[in-house]
């Protein structure tokens, strides 16, 4: 977790975004990782989310789940945040989770931040499509966790691991 954002100050940050900023929690690769996903954005400065899980095959419940962010404040609150709420949710429950759930537990995010928060559902999606595609294909994919390629928050990210998984797997399974 890095920034390569310029902060200035701390105006429009919430005292909430900027407690779990100061106690992020869940950073970094669990043990037996098998579920990945990553979702951002790199015109005028990266800012990204990748988030890693331990997605227990038999119950589909998301075990461990751990982040790494660069960009801003903003991202590292989100993504630390989503993985407190995502922990221990079986996976059809956590891809409920939606940016207004997120920037409510945070109690908001500064306007010009407002991608922050669908960059972080969008990689908690990317993973756990990451997991679906190994267990089951696309079907199962297409089945628990469709895209929205139309949806805002898919629109909104220029990188998303699961995007580029889903044409890889077409590719290497067509006929």
């Amino acid at each position: 977790m890095y920034q390569t954002q310029a902060e200035e100050g701390v105006r429009g940050y919430s005292d909430r975004l900027l407690t779990v900023v100061a106690n992020f929690r869940n950073s970094g690769i669990p043990e037996g990782c098998n579920a990945r996903g990553m979702a951002g954005k790199s015109k005028h400065g990266e800012v990204a989310c990748q988030i890693f899980a331990v997605i227990d095959p038999a119950t589909y419940t998301i075990d461990r789940i751990g982040f790494r962010s660069r960009g801003c404040l903003a991202m590292t609150a989100c993504a630390s945040q989503l993985c407190v709420m995502a922990h221990g949710l079986p996976i059809e429950r956590a891809l409920t989770i939606t940016v207004a759930d997120l920037k409510r537990t945070l109690d908001g995010v500064p306007t010009e931040k407002q991608d922050t928060p669908a960059f972080a559902i969008e990689a908690l999606h990317s993973a756990i499509g990451d997991f679906l595609l190994e267990q089951g294909g696309l079907d199962l994919l297409d089945t628990i966790a469709p895209c929205d390629r139309d949806g805002i928050n898919c629109l909104l990210c220029e990188h998303c691991s699961l995007r580029d998984q889903r044409v890889d797997w077409m590719i290497d399974h067509r006929d």
